[in-house]
């Protein structure tokens, strides 16, 4: 008798252990899904803000690189959005060979169609420190960095990949990039939607399959420098 009560007893505590820990799961979850769109409300806000205040496109870049890196440095978070030591040849070797196949394909695809720009040495030489250190980490530390993991915790790791791409390849109709004086890039066309959801897809998953930022971070920085080689996007211009 004092067994089974003793049994009884356990297996209760058991249940209820089970039940409470079922219960922060699903808290975690939803604390990861509110931060991950509070994030993109005050991100997309800034940037479809700055088609009114240009300005505004500096600071929408600015909180792409300084909020996720303030954010993990407060919490100690590091490894969670990808900055680590882990992986980091595997991360090098993702990224690059991701990047060098969209150059190729992309260089492939546009073949006779476009020429190199005028003045390709300083375009590159201001270019490429632009996209390594600036335009490809403020998207990259965000979306990869910041939303994606939170993503994946809240509702999968598929599902948390694709919301990425879709919410990345959205946030592109926000800021001014398209008819501007620097960029001939048609974002808004059939084949700029879906090139722009096939690059989510492919920096969600080399990111997640080395858990480190500089995977996407690469092949994104690889990715705009042939738009720069193809005279998509110029940084000098001259004026007649």
């Amino acid at each position: 008798m004092l067994i089974e009560l003793f049994t009884k007893d356990l297996n209760e505590y058991e249940d209820k252990e089970i039940r409470i820990e079922k219960l922060k799961h699903e808290r975690r979850k939803n604390k990861f899904l509110l931060e991950g769109l509070l994030g993109i409300i005050l991100f997309f806000g800034i940037s479809l803000a700055s088609r009114i205040i240009l300005n505004l496109f500096f600071v929408m870049i600015m909180f792409g690189i300084v909020f996720p890196l303030i954010w993990a440095k407060c919490t100690k978070s590091w490894e969670f959005i990808g900055f680590t030591k882990k992986n980091l040849r595997k991360a090098i070797f993702w990224g690059l060979g991701a990047g060098g196949v969209f150059m190729i394909f992309q260089y492939l695809i546009t073949l006779g169609n476009h020429s190199f720009p005028s003045l390709l040495g300083l375009q590159l030489i201001f270019g490429i420190p632009i996209w390594v250190f600036v335009l490809s980490p403020f998207q990259e530390f965000f979306f990869r960095g910041w939303i994606q993991p939170r993503f994946q915790k809240s509702m999968g790791k598929w599902i948390g990949l694709i919301l990425t791409s879709l919410f990345f390849t959205f946030w592109h109709f926000l800021p001014p990039f398209e008819g501007t004086s620097t960029s001939i890039i048609k974002i808004t066309t059939i084949e700029g939607i879906l090139t722009t959801i096939g690059l989510g897809v492919m920096f969600g998953y080399i990111f997640q399959r080395t858990e480190n930022i500089v995977a996407p971070w690469l092949a994104h920085a690889l990715a705009g420098i042939i738009m720069i080689l193809l005279g998509f996007i110029t940084f000098i211009t001259i004026n007649p």
